[in-house]
């Protein structure tokens, strides 16, 4: 009897645990309905343990529909249960990654941060690398940049007069092309007679194609005179600003200026605004490599599998394997080990039974299973043997 209680609570045991993960497993997928799902996966789990014992007590004596319909019932039973715990176990895995993809997001804002900060920084010591170029610069050193500035601006005036004048010619050129088009349509209306009006409509369609080509050329001469000019005009007006900034510029010195000491303070900011994030990246770090560890047996396992089996699978894989290797002795070893029980209870009270009795109900048994095979009826049997 003894083993026989330790059998029946492990398997009820092992049910209980089996219920809870797939009933938690299912709710999860039904969140809509969780109350009725947790009352649902409780009866049905109860209804598929007696089941269970009922069909292996009862297997012989129960009419075929019964038997098998209730057979089908416990294994569609059980694939539910095996389901709910695939659920369960993948929402713990999937809150698991939500945890780490929400470490990873948040030090990748920081780094973000970081590096935008360090931008910040260097952008200020440019604009201070440019002060101290200006206070190391004189009188003199001003005079020679506004005398090369000016020069620039008699070279650029230069280049202009160059190109304008090359776009003039091309300009002149499309003038006396057209001037002769029109001097040959003129002559064609000089013609009298029949032929003679035939001859100027000939010669103003021959002229058509001659004529676009030129008002094209000369359209894009036009533009190209426009844009010279244009050019001319922003690079003169470019060099102008500079003279402007060389002559206006403050002969104090840099060192003192109050933009000068901003940008030093901007700049002691964002440095220790960078050592706070530095340090919130730490922690995080930390939390993440905690989360990574709690994987490691995982991991290991991956590695086993590709050194052993040569089952080359990455994480994903190996978790649903593990998961589904868990499936297949969780919910049916609770169930083998409740009949289990039963049968190790009747072998016990059979063993509790007096030598005579054994005797009288093994020799019923036989004719039992003499007259079954006869093609004789359970009931009349008993009745046969009561009389």
């Amino acid at each position: 009897m003894f083993l026989a209680g330790i059998i029946f609570l492990s398997g009820i045991s092992i049910s209980l645990v089996a219920a809870y993960f797939s009933i938690v497993g299912l709710a999860t997928m039904f969140p809509g309905s969780m109350e009725a799902i947790i009352i649902m996966g409780a009866v049905l789990e109860v209804g598929k343990l007696v089941a269970a014992v009922w069909l292996h007590k009862n297997w012989h004596e129960a009419f075929g529909f019964l038997k098998y319909y209730l057979l089908l019932a416990v294994v569609v039973l059980s694939a539910i249960t095996s389901m709910g715990i695939f659920g369960f176990l993948s929402k713990s895995h999937v809150e698991h990654g939500a945890s780490i993809e929400k470490e990873q997001a948040i030090i990748s804002q920081i780094e973000s941060k970081i590096e935008r900060k360090q931008q910040f920084i260097d952008q200020r010591k440019d604009l201070l690398s440019q002060f101290e170029k200006q206070t190391t610069s004189n009188d003199a050193g001003s005079e020679a940049i506004i005398k090369r500035l000016d020069d620039r601006i008699k070279s650029i005036k230069e280049e202009e007069a160059s190109l304008l004048e090359t776009q003039q010619e091309l300009l002149n050129k499309y003038n006396n092309q057209e001037s002769l088009l029109n001097q040959e349509l003129e002559d064609s209306k000089k013609s009298t007679g029949f032929f003679g009006a035939n001859n100027f409509e000939a010669v103003n369609n021959s002229q058509k194609l001659k004529r676009e080509a030129i008002q094209r050329d000369r359209s894009l001469a036009l533009s190209a005179i426009d844009s010279i000019k244009k050019d001319t005009l922003d690079k003169i007006s470019a060099i102008r600003q500079q003279i402007d900034s060389v002559q206006f510029k403050e002969t104090s010195n840099a060192v003192d200026d109050p933009k000068v000491n901003q940008y030093r303070s901007e700049i002691e900011t964002a440095y220790n605004e960078i050592s706070d994030f530095e340090n919130q990246k730490f922690e995080y770090g930390a939390a993440l490599r905690a989360l990574e560890t709690e994987i490691g047996p995982i991991k290991y396992i991956v590695g086993a599998m590709d050194e052993w089996i040569g089952l080359d699978v990455d994480t994903e894989q190996a978790i649903r394997i593990i998961i589904v290797v868990l499936i297949f002795v969780f919910d049916p070893l609770a169930i083998l080990l409740l009949i289990s029980a039963t049968i190790t209870y009747a072998k016990n009270k059979e063993e509790d039974l007096p030598p005579d009795v054994k005797e009288i109900r093994n020799k019923l048994l036989e004719e039992l299973e003499e007259y079954l095979n006869d093609g004789g009826l359970a009931d009349h049997f008993i009745e046969r043997t009561k009389k």
